[in-house]
């Protein structure tokens, strides 16, 4: 065999050459390599982002819904942004196919949050359709959950139109979403012993009593610190007096003319030093609070003792609401004489919660005696 020696010429050439060749493969193997690993990517899209897997999805598709609500085929548009607010994917609409079978694949992860669609795909070729519900209320989406009556709700509608419904029994276990109406349309409540009716304000825990008519929420005081159920964690601060005295049947009264009762003046402190200037302008004080001061079938009765002890049949409507219904100024209903929208649970509202007169039940969530 004949060794040559190559001029340096020829040798830096052919190094060159060389070198140049390795870099080639040198970078494919890299990125061979990178591909093993590179599990996710996002593509960018005008006003948002979609997360897809390489290389698993070819096409994507995006329809937003027009209306709230609508889940027809005609309410929803194609768009080719991602969407900034308040979506929800569709699952019931939304799919995915692989190319050369059109079998729609359902259990395919999709999830919409924070102007991304996040799309949990493996399969090659994989085509995907999503669809964007604007997202419901909380409401809304209780009202898909109402129990009926053969569940355990007292009936609905009420056959006297004053709102008032048969409960003769206390609902101290399992968990109920009922329908009923008040003074400003249908309202809808908790019954039993719920534990999806939870909410923190602030330091404060309440639970979520019902939802008025008018969409608003109505809440009751559950401690502070950390969740109660029951007792004194329940309380305020201590316990209290309705009124100091009790030789007039005024004193039933939340507040006659401008003499306010003794608890009014506790929740009204408690409403200034804890809610006021953090919470206030969330707060809506037009749906009120009734102190149902009507008389009732005889000289030493009150309207609520009548529902309430002899016909066991509550009612969210609060008699005569012209002066019973306390309500702050710029109300459409009441008398729009409270200066803070805090107030009582009213007798009614603690018997359609899970309570019946005499009847002790502390297993409601409300843990009421009714007495």
């Amino acid at each position: 065999m004949k060794i040559e020696k190559l001029s340096n010429g020829r040798f830096i050439k052919t190094s060159i050459i060389v070198l140049i060749v390795i870099s080639i493969f040198g970078v494919i193997f890299i990125n061979r390599s990178k591909a093993k690993y590179r599990v996710t990517q996002s593509i960018q899209i005008v006003n948002g982002e979609v997360n897809y897997k390489v290389p698993d999805l070819n096409v994507l598709a995006l329809y937003k819904q027009k209306n709230k609500g609508d889940t027809s085929d005609g309410n929803y548009e194609s768009i080719t942004d991602v969407p900034s607010g308040n979506y929800v994917v569709n699952t019931d609409k939304s799919y995915c196919t692989i190319v050369g079978n059109d079998a729609q694949l359902k259990d395919i992860p999709m999830e919409y949050k924070d102007g991304r669609v996040s799309i949990s795909i493996n399969k090659k070729g994989t085509k995907c359709y999503v669809y964007l519900d604007i997202t419901p209320t909380l409401l809304e989406q209780l009202k898909e959950k109402v129990n009926s009556t053969s569940d355990g709700c007292p009936a609905y509608p009420d056959t006297d139109g004053d709102g008032s419904v048969s409960v003769t029994s206390v609902k101290s276990s399992g968990s109920l979403f009922c329908k009923g109406k008040d003074d400003f349309g249908d309202t809808y409540y908790f019954r039993g012993n719920p534990t999806n009716n939870w909410v923190k304000i602030g330091n404060f825990y309440w639970r979520i009593i019902r939802f008025n008519g008018n969409g608003s929420i109505r809440l009751i005081y559950s401690g502070s610190g950390s969740a109660q159920t029951s007792g004194t964690g329940t309380q305020l601060s201590s316990t209290s007096k309705y009124n100091s005295s009790s030789n007039s049947a005024n004193y039933v009264k939340y507040m006659d003319g401008s003499a306010d009762s003794t608890i009014k003046g506790v929740l009204d402190s408690w409403y200034t030093t804890n809610l006021k200037s953090a919470y206030g302008s969330k707060m809506d004080g037009s749906v009120g609070f009734c102190n149902d001061a009507d008389a009732g079938s005889s000289s030493i009765y009150f309207k609520p003792y009548d529902r309430i002890a002899t016909n066991k049949k509550p009612t969210f409507k609060c008699g005569t609401p012209t002066t019973n219904l306390f309500t702050t100024s710029g109300g459409t209903k009441g008398n729009q004489k409270l200066t803070n929208p805090i107030g009582l649970i009213t007798i009614d509202e603690a018997s359609f919660a899970g309570g019946a007169w005499s009847d002790n039940n502390f297993g409601s969530y409300t843990w009421t005696v009714l007495d």
